[in-house]
């Protein structure tokens, strides 16, 4: 699949956008731990940010621990997830937490595959473990990731291909110590101005930059 070259260093202008205007949360705090992190990507999952922001706050209160998530009563669990929707999140979320703590000592591998091997965990959240928590720069790419990048590279196609795709340019586009920041500024600019249907281009950091920007044409994927 073709797709067009990234100038140099094409990000500056989206992370002057990001250090003005993207969105703050607790999960990405320096200070947030994996577990913080992961009980935020399961929340977050197919639910807006705001959303999940009050509730959040409320269930770390409520199981300031992994080991007391652990041990926690599943329908009080369900009571939180039954707020944002898809209740089976909660014992996505405690599978994957007593796992980590007993298989892996308390701590999440520092390994893609091991990642992937804990239920409840895939691609997205292992890319963002291992780039939040274990200092391994991983793109961590989902459909609003790839929203944006497909139409700054120009390209369609089958949703796996533009993710394979995208996911490449990521990582060999942008120095190993701004991918962190560059990718949580892609999530930012998806769910600010870079949306689904009338994408506000004229507002886009990246307008100079993305090709069917220019030519203010949607971006479908099959």
């Amino acid at each position: 699949m073709q797709r067009a070259a990234l100038p140099e260093r094409w990000y500056e202008e989206l992370l002057r956008w990001f250090a003005e205007q993207g969105r703050r949360f607790p999960w990405r705090e320096s200070t947030a731990g994996w577990y913080e992190i992961l009980v935020a990507e399961i929340m977050l999952q197919r639910t807006r940010a705001e959303t999940v922001l009050k509730i959040y706050r409320e269930f770390l209160s409520r199981y300031p621990t992994p080991q007391e998530l652990c041990k926690a009563d599943e329908d009080d669990l369900r009571s939180f997830f039954k707020r944002l929707g898809l209740i089976n999140r909660a014992s996505r979320l405690k599978h994957a937490v007593c796992v980590i703590i007993k298989r892996f000592g308390g701590r999440p591998p520092c390994s893609a595959d091991k990642l992937k091997a804990v239920p409840g965990i895939g691609d997205y959240i292992a890319s963002v473990l291992l780039s939040r928590v274990c200092g391994i720069p991983t793109p961590f790419v989902d459909s609003n990731v790839v929203r944006v990048m497909s139409r700054v590279l120009g390209v369609t196609g089958r949703f796996s291909d533009v993710k394979e795709v995208v996911e490449k340019a990521i990582a060999e586009s942008v120095p190993s110590e701004l991918l962190v920041d560059v990718n949580t500024a892609i999530i930012d600019l998806a769910a600010l101005i870079c949306k689904p249907r009338r994408p506000r281009c004229g507002q886009c950091p990246l307008r100079n930059v993305c090709i069917q920007g220019r030519s203010r044409g949607e971006v479908k994927l099959t």
